[in-house]
């Protein structure tokens, strides 16, 4: 190399021995260079030879700028957080996120539910919900983090109108219906506007604000109202807010508040695991060298 020069590798992820963390590979990464500087937030939660392996081998390693801001963000909202603290939580599958809803209920003063994480949640409490996506298998769990919640004295927002359709379509007609008026064959797609100036009163009393996923499905724009005034709910509160997750980053950006979130994550699996509670590898291997 020339003083000065760069040099790019391609994707390393198809190289032999990278997803399995191989000592061979990683020393071979390490023999590139004299500092290791780890600064892809996003892969942390990978033990793999260009994440984890290389920072074994490597002459000297530290975390990068990015790397380091996530990870201040991470703990400002999660270790050390002012209260009250509110967590949202979107997506299609309680399934995928039980670990992280259950973590949050031992913290949170308000924990608010989107998706079809929602709907199963609107299950558990009874309600009808016609066609609507959730997981029959996980009320029960669903019971039990609501039991959690309230023997803590914190609470989910209480739902009074939902949006509704017949299918899932783009160009689908958006029905407003209070929750106790959802029929057989309805779908519910986003939450109402009562039920979101609801929420919007419980984020304005937050001092911490966690956001993981959208309220609805916020790619039709007929199913969108309840994301949006979500965005602008936490655009607008005077807490410390952190988001994270390709949805939810979609959903800041398409309603242009990117600007007036405190903090948004570049990571997605690696951010829900530090969330969980789980210790990411790359965090691991970086203060194992620290203390040599």
């Amino acid at each position: 190399m020339d003083s000065g020069g760069i040099v790019v590798l391609e994707n390393c992820r198809f190289n032999v021995g990278e997803s399995t963390n191989d000592p061979t590979l990683s020393k071979q990464y390490a023999a590139l260079a004299d500092i290791f500087v780890m600064d892809a937030f996003g892969t942390a939660h990978r033990k793999q030879a260009s994440t984890y392996g290389v920072a074994q081998y490597c002459k000297q390693v530290c975390a990068g700028i990015l790397f380091s801001n996530e990870l201040e963000a991470l703990n400002k909202a999660l270790l050390k957080p002012n209260l009250p603290m509110v967590a949202i939580v979107g997506g299609s599958k309680v399934s995928s996120k039980l670990n992280i809803l259950d973590a949050l209920s031992d913290r949170v003063d308000q924990l608010i539910l989107g998706g079809g994480i929602a709907n199963t949640f609107l299950k558990a409490q009874g309600f009808n919900i016609g066609k609507s996506l959730y997981e029959k298998d996980f009320v029960p769990s669903a019971k039990k983090i609501i039991q959690k919640l309230e023997s803590r004295g914190a609470s989910l927002p209480i739902i009074t109108d939902v949006v509704c359709g017949k299918k899932f379509d783009e160009n689908e007609i958006a029905v407003v219906k209070h929750i106790d008026e959802v029929e057989s064959d309805d779908m519910i797609f986003d939450l109402g506007i009562v039920s979101m100036d609801a929420v919007a009163e419980k984020i304005q009393t937050a001092k911490t604000i966690l956001w993981n996923g959208p309220i609805g499905v916020f790619e039709f724009k007929q199913f969108s109202k309840g994301t949006e005034l979500l965005a602008q709910a936490v655009a607008n509160s005077s807490a410390f807010s952190l988001a994270g997750g390709g949805d939810t980053i979609a959903a800041i950006e398409s309603f242009k508040m990117e600007k007036n979130i405190s903090y948004v994550s570049t990571a997605g699996g690696a951010f829900l695991e530090f969330v969980e509670g789980k210790t990411l590898p790359a965090i691991e291997i970086l203060e194992k060298r620290a203390k040599r």
